[in-house]
């Protein structure tokens, strides 16, 4: 459920203590008060990133980046695959030009003379 490593069993646990700890009757006094004070630091970090962007996209940062994240996309090894199969190709069709055309492996092949014994 979570992804910061607390299961259901702990949760009943923390709310079995908070309902002894702080009493049934205070309990949503104090959840409503948790709720309100995670709202307004969801919202100061969020103002606080709003900032942030701004402040990169004055300095230009922020096409530096977006190159970053483009970088992140390329595949190195692409290039040099494709290089390896045109040389591969360009072989094959070099020793076709000097030889012919060379006979598959499962092609049947041609009966051999044998020597009388």
């Amino acid at each position: 459920m979570f992804d910061f490593g607390v299961g259901y069993t702990e949760l009943f646990l923390v709310a079995v203590v908070a309902i002894i700890v702080i009493g049934p009757k205070d309990l949503p006094r104090v959840l409503r008060a948790m709720g309100k004070t995670l709202g307004k630091m969801r919202g100061m970090a969020r103002e606080f990133q709003g900032q942030l962007d701004s402040a990169l996209k004055d300095s230009g940062l922020d096409e530096v980046k977006k190159e970053f994240d483009n970088l992140k996309n390329i595949n190195p090894i692409e290039p040099v695959k494709k290089t390896i199969v045109d040389d591969v190709k360009k072989q094959e069709d070099d020793f076709k030009k000097l030889f012919g055309e060379v006979p598959s492996p499962d092609a049947p092949k041609p009966p051999t003379a044998t020597a009388p014994s």
